[in-house]
């Protein structure tokens, strides 16, 4: 008798221990579970938190943008991130009368850290001076050269006055069955050219 209630007893004691294993390793399934959905929410907070941050300071609601040159009062202005060129001109006082404002597109968006500068009337006139001077030189440079006719092409030939395809052909053909031209009062040699010909291309032409 005293074995089968020690026996009971074994059994009873270890039935409670089993149990409480068994609430232990619940309690802890679901404490690990809790700590892993609040490590989640918690990073996904973090992230949008970040994103909103970055999101906020690519948006800024303003712009700083420089404008210098012919305005009123040159210098930096704060505006908002969608403000166009004419407010930025409106802010600096307008335009000055030097200014060439043919320049400045008035419906062109503005950017942060954007400078802006605004010629003088002079600076376009100037520009224009030194384009002219250089084609002026470019003309008197190709005006001042010469075509040797001893080695001009057809195509080079029908530049000079009063040549033209038929002339160039004949130079050509006197140049291939006689040589090259000893002296430039040989051209009149060639078909179809006489001596006022000649004397109207002598600044024009050398050997």
């Amino acid at each position: 008798m005293d074995f089968l209630a020690n026996k009971k007893n074994q059994l009873f004691v270890g039935g409670i221990v089993c149990i409480c294993l068994l609430l232990v390793g619940i309690f802890f399934i679901w404490h690990k579970q809790n700590e892993e959905k609040s490590w989640e929410n918690l990073t996904n907070t973090t992230s949008t938190t970040s994103s909103e941050a970055k999101t906020s300071q690519s948006q800024s609601p303003t712009i700083t943008v420089d404008i210098k040159g012919e305005v009123v009062k040159p210098g930096v202005y704060e505006l908002s991130n969608d403000a166009r060129m004419q407010k930025l001109v409106q802010l600096a006082g307008g335009f000055t009368k030097e200014a060439q404002q043919k320049e400045i597109n008035l419906a062109q968006k503005l950017q942060d850290q954007q400078m802006v500068y605004v010629p003088n009337k002079k600076e376009q006139l100037q520009t224009n001076e030194v384009n002219d001077t250089e084609g002026s030189n470019m003309a008197s440079a190709t005006s001042n050269e010469k075509v040797n006719i001893n080695t001009a092409d057809l195509t080079q030939l029908q530049t000079l006055s009063g040549i033209g395809i038929k002339k160039a052909e004949a130079i050509l053909t006197y140049r291939e069955e006689n040589g090259n031209f000893k002296s430039i009062e040989e051209l009149k040699e060639v078909s179809g050219i006489g001596e006022k010909t000649v004397e109207k291309l002598r600044a024009s032409i050398t050997i």
